[in-house]
């Protein structure tokens, strides 16, 4: 028990490391070494819950808000979704997380993540390459690394076969600040 009600395994291990992202036009990354990603859609928000009760601070993140402003920005809805990279630093913000997106009812994280849906060869392949709970923890830049790699068909025995439409979120302060990317390996339509 770390502190009520956290294991060890529900909290991630921060790691030290680098990744780096390259952005740039889509008609200069044609053609690069790697195969280009295009941001289909983009969206953040601060929440600036007050720690108080009354407040929906621990019950609803900014992926209520982000989540569905990203997909009006591709033009897509959460069904379209092939692959979830989610910011995972406790077990309950996967959980928070998944729900805030729409990818099932509130209260209903649990019962869905049991099912096996976020699993191999489930109906939506979240954190593919571990997260950042199972793999490494680059503060944030972990479901960004993992949705490039699946965007990119890189993922090797861990790449999901449709991967059309790649979500990525991001997470920080306390459950304060929100970030979602809609990403793809195909330009905007």
């Amino acid at each position: 028990m770390i502190t009520e009600p956290f294991h060890l395994f529900d909290c991630c291990l921060v790691s030290n490391g680098a990744i780096a992202v390259i952005v740039t036009s889509a008609d200069r990354a044609t053609g690069m070494r790697q195969p280009a990603v295009h941001v289909l859609g983009w969206a953040q928000t601060h929440p600036g819950y007050r720690w108080e009760r009354g407040s929906d601070f621990g019950i609803v993140s900014g992926a209520a808000v982000s989540g569905p402003e990203a997909l009006k920005m591709a033009g897509l809805s959460i069904g379209d979704v092939d692959v979830a990279e989610i910011y995972d630093c406790f077990t309950f913000t996967t959980l928070i997380s998944l729900e805030d997106y729409g990818f099932c009812g509130k209260g209903e994280g649990g019962e869905f993540v049991a099912s096996g849906a976020l699993g191999p060869g489930g109906s939506l392949p979240v954190n593919t390459g571990g997260g950042q709970l199972s793999s490494y923890y680059m503060w944030g830049m972990t479901p960004l690394s993992e949705a490039i790699i699946q965007a990119r068909g890189q993922g090797g025995e861990r790449q999901i076969p449709k991967h059309d439409v790649v979500l990525s979120s991001g997470n920080g302060g306390t459950l304060m600040h929100h970030s979602t990317l809609i990403l793809s390996p195909h330009a905007h339509s």
